[in-house]
């Protein structure tokens, strides 16, 4: 293992072909200051294409199905070796899980060693239920969406669905989150 902490963005595919993260993910990741950093999405793919803009239809749809598709055990059985190799890179791992990512992670059904390894936070969490690891759930005050799925979570801002990356505040919670669990590690 090399570096004691590492973070890696586990998002749905917007665009089915592509593990490359926006700019506005390389800029949130490179403001984190995280000693080590994952420079892909899941299913972090080492060939993959450049990031390209999706249409938000289009990607509520990839988003959608992906999210449906994940319950099945294909799902798990395609995309559990991926985790496993990232997992391995490091002692510990904080997942920046968007939307539906949250649903992702819980449906690969890692192990109890894997989950004690691992901490999620959540930024407009859509997913039926919290991860079985360390967590903080972060929602926008105009996050319907989220809203629907958790009546309650640890910290609300000032955010709708699609703009949490752009807002000062997740960074600082995230920010402030990632250093404790660093601390208390």
């Amino acid at each position: 293992m090399h570096a004691r902490w590492q973070v890696a963005f586990l998002t749905g595919q917007s665009d089915p072909l592509s593990c490359a993260l926006s700019p506005v993910q390389q800029r949130f990741l490179g403001s984190l200051a995280a000693p080590a950093t994952v420079h892909g999405n899941f299913p972090y793919a080492a060939q993959t294409h450049e990031f390209r803009p999706t249409p938000l239809l289009r990607a509520s749809f990839n988003n959608a199905r992906q999210y449906l598709q994940s319950r099945r055990p294909e799902f798990r059985n395609a995309f559990r070796p991926a985790l496993d190799a990232l997992l391995a890179r490091s002692e510990r791992t904080l997942f920046l899980a968007g939307s539906c990512g949250l649903e992702l992670f819980n449906n690969l059904d890692l192990s109890r060693t894997q989950l004690e390894r691992c901490a999620v936070f959540a930024y407009g969490p859509v997913a039926r239920r919290r991860p079985d690891c360390e967590s903080r759930l972060l929602q926008g005050r105009h996050d319907a969406l989220s809203r629907w799925y958790f009546p309650h979570v640890d910290i609300r801002v000032d955010a709708g669905h699609m703009d949490y990356l752009d807002n000062d505040s997740v960074l600082l919670h995230c920010r402030d989150w990632f250093t404790h669990l660093q601390a208390s590690a």
